[in-house]
């Protein structure tokens, strides 16, 4: 299964170093100074789950015509390079490929659909937490690397089942998932959650937690969320709400997140994922009526 890796980031670089260790048929789809250095002398990984190794693709390019038409291709970039991501792999996408976009946020495929050339369009969502070291380097310090992906529809075409038997082969724990939208709506839940609410009070998880009332807070933002999920269609349980509020009670106080970081680090916005991320819920609340107060507060605070 001839399978690519497009954009060789903290996500990415994990993804492809491991499909590519497995003697997986894998390619990198890739640019700048990180092209460089794994045309150079390979990808290196250092993993907590997968281990160290130097990391060799069949090819790696920043021309997707060179690297040819996929069976399979994972999209690992952020919000905000997604629409050019799309329009730059469509020469390796075939009617019967398989695309996986490995994003944060909720319905990636819906807005990917209209760019892409016709072809087998899921949805996925991954648990890693890893960075690019330096162009070439690829790090994972903690936790685990983790990959659920599967058709809006429920449906499961063959190819799906061998991609996911790659990947189990290269180590990564993989599940194919019958209600990928509600699995996308259970990690946004606590992401675009955790954004709203550190950016809000302007601080990590101990300085939010040291104002009366957070909790209160961090209540109605879930709400908003699990509510709009509702109103789209996925039957979010109300439950959530709980465990979100429980989950941001056991944070380590230093805690932050990616978004807060890059917002409150003098990034411009466009750079940022405020849009793909806070900016969506608001999109989602306006379509189907419900209010999104908090999400909105923060969102106008920070696309200035």
């Amino acid at each position: 299964m001839k399978i690519a890796v497009a954009g060789i980031g903290g996500i990415g670089g994990i993804l492809g170093g491991a499909l590519a260790k497995s003697g997986a048929d894998a390619y990198f789809y890739v640019r700048g100074e990180n092209l460089k250095a794994i045309r150079n002398g390979g990808l290196k990984v250092d993993s907590i789950t997968l281990g160290s190794f130097i990391a060799r693709p069949k090819a790696a390019s920043d021309n997707a015509e060179e690297l040819g038409a996929m069976d399979a291709v994972f999209v690992c970039c952020k919000g905000y390079a997604l629409e050019a991501m799309c329009r730059g792999i469509a020469p390796m996408i075939e009617s019967d490929t398989i695309v996986v976009p490995l994003l944060n946020g909720v319905e990636i495929s819906g807005f990917m659909r209209p760019i892409l050339p016709s072809c087998i369009l899921a949805d996925g969502i991954i648990w890693v937490f890893s960075h690019i070291e330096e162009p070439g380097h690829v790090v994972q310090n903690y936790g685990k690397c983790k990959i659920i992906f599967g058709m809006s529809d429920g449906s499961r075409p063959e190819k799906l089942g061998e991609l996911a038997s790659a990947l189990d082969g290269a180590g990564v724990d993989t599940q194919i998932s019958d209600d990928i939208a509600l699995d996308s709506w259970k990690k946004y839940l606590s992401m675009c959650g955790n954004s709203v609410v550190l950016c809000y009070y302007g601080g990590n998880v101990g300085e939010v937690r040291g104002h009366e009332g957070y909790k209160k807070v961090l209540r109605s933002v879930a709400e908003e969320i699990v509510t709009v999920a509702r109103a789209k269609g996925s039957e979010m349980p109300v439950e959530y709400v709980d465990k979100f509020v429980e989950g941001f009670s056991k944070l380590a106080p230093e805690t932050i997140n990616s978004l807060y970081r890059d917002l409150t680090s003098g990034k411009p916005a466009d750079k940022t994922e405020l849009r793909h991320i806070i900016g969506r819920m608001v999109e989602f609340g306006r379509q189907t009526g419900v209010p999104t107060p908090y999400h909105e507060a923060v969102y106008k605070r920070f696309a200035k």
